[in-house]
């Protein structure tokens, strides 16, 4: 290996301690970010203009509106009227009043809120019911909680919507270009998987959640909202404006998906189009709409796209997708490909953030696949899905930590609840993933 390869290496194996380890210390996983791109920076491993480039690709650009667009959603009473309508529909039945939650909880997850934001707003109103119905809170937290993690981000809408864009973003920054992941792809990978777990959650998962709580429930209405409530609600908008913020929001993410059949416009000028008219229209603040740009995302991406390049650049990729490839086995059974970056993923994701997670081993997957020459669609997909499965223990998310409080359950109990639909998603997601995105496609 030559200097520039070990330095490079060094800086990559710095990034990926420090996305683990770093909250311990309290650094950011963005400062962790920023600093690999010093480091790339002033080994001179890329040319300065390069790393410009690298710095803000169009799929940081289309990602920030998204979010603005999303934050722009959010301000509206629309979460509000469905929950109140989930709990009238139910009519004193709780599969029913479980299935409501289960298809809001989803929906929530899909337009925009990140699984324990989603899960702060129905798990409350959940216990509430569960209250009023007489039934004990450790039966519909879990599955709620699992429709949360397994379903987030399935639909391509909202933040969703940036998905492929991001995981071309990293194909492009390591080289690898002779595939590309299309806008409805992680849909048609991840769909199947979660319709399955979502009637798994309403049918099956309750039968498994002990009766009552094993420990005593930590968490009340209000101290969830206590916890989750940063600052004060903002004031409803004003008619126009909340008719303003529905339209904006589901006009951009039919653009989205119709982006072919609209000419010649990028995804990142859809949404930076639509995050303008939230501005211009009042439908977010200045401060809001800043505060909606998710800078620890985007920083890390650049990161990643600094980093990539490096590795390409001093011909590091090729060196670890050879020794990767060469674990493999230079193997052509896709299924065991798929199979390998979902396992090892998984297991991690108990005990790791899983953004983290997704962040260390997007390149892995990437340079892996390179080496092979195979198709990276199906592993990374597989690696969303992983990532997706975490609720084992309450390190795995904060999603799990808060249901933990709210159901009353031990680690017993989660082990007892988690394993079933681990394997499922385990076994249906290599299958059905790795058949429908072959390793090896004609």
């Amino acid at each position: 290996m030559t200097l520039q390869m070990i330095l490079c290496l060094a800086i990559l194996i710095f990034m990926m301690v420090g996305y683990v380890v770093g909250g311990k210390f309290k650094i950011s996983n963005g400062a962790v970010a920023m600093m690999s791109i010093v480091l790339i920076s002033f080994t001179g491993i890329l040319p300065a203009k390069t790393m410009m480039t690298n710095l803000l690709p169009t799929s940081s650009v289309q990602i920030i509106g998204m979010f603005i667009v999303a934050a722009g959603f959010s301000r509206t009473q629309a979460v509000k009227k469905v929950t109140q309508m989930v709990y009238k529909l139910s009519g004193g039945n709780f599969t029913i009043m479980l299935a409501g939650y289960s298809l809001l909880t989803f929906a929530l997850v899909n337009l925009g809120l990140t699984p324990m934001t989603a899960f702060a707003v129905v798990g409350p109103l959940a216990v509430t019911c569960c209250a009023d119905f007489n039934v004990s809170p450790s039966k519909m937290i879990f599955p709620l909680a699992l429709v949360c993690i397994v379903g987030c981000g399935v639909l391509p809408v909202s933040v969703a919507s940036t998905t492929y864009v991001t995981n071309n973003g990293y194909l492009e920054s390591y080289g690898y270009t002779d595939y590309a992941m299309q806008l409805l792809d992680p849909m048609k990978g991840r769909l199947p998987i979660a319709l399955i777990m979502m009637v798994y959650a309403i049918f099956i998962a309750p039968r498994l959640c002990p009766a009552q709580a094993s420990q005593e429930i930590s968490f009340t209405e209000a101290d969830v909202k206590a916890k989750t409530k940063k600052r004060e609600e903002s004031a409803p908008l004003d008619p126009v404006r909340e008719i303003l913020g529905y339209l904006i929001f589901i006009l951009t993410t039919l653009a989205l998906i119709f982006q072919n059949q609209l000419g010649d416009y990028a995804g990142w000028q859809i949404a930076f189009a639509g995050a303008a008219v939230v501005m211009f229209t009042g439908v977010l603040t200045p401060k809001e709409g800043i505060k909606a740009i998710p800078m620890r995302i985007v920083l890390m991406l650049a990161a990643a796209q600094v980093v990539g390049g490096a590795m390409v650049e001093c011909g590091l990729g090729e060196v670890i997708g050879d020794t990767l490839a060469g674990v493999v086995g230079n193997s052509h059974n896709g299924y065991l490909i798929g199979g390998l970056f979902f396992l090892v993923p998984f297991i991690l994701t108990q005990f790791m953030n899983n953004s983290s997670i997704g962040h260390i081993f997007t390149p892995i997957v990437i340079l892996t696949c390179q080496s092979l020459g195979c198709n990276p669609v199906g592993p990374l997909l597989l690696l969303y899905a992983a990532r997706q499965s975490a609720f084992w223990t309450p390190a795995a998310t904060g999603t799990i930590a808060l249901a933990v409080g709210l159901g009353g359950y031990d680690q017993k109990d989660l082990i007892k609840m988690s394993w079933i639909p681990s394997l499922i998603i385990g076994v249906i997601g290599v299958f059905w993933i790795m058949t429908i995105f072959p390793a090896f496609p004609g």
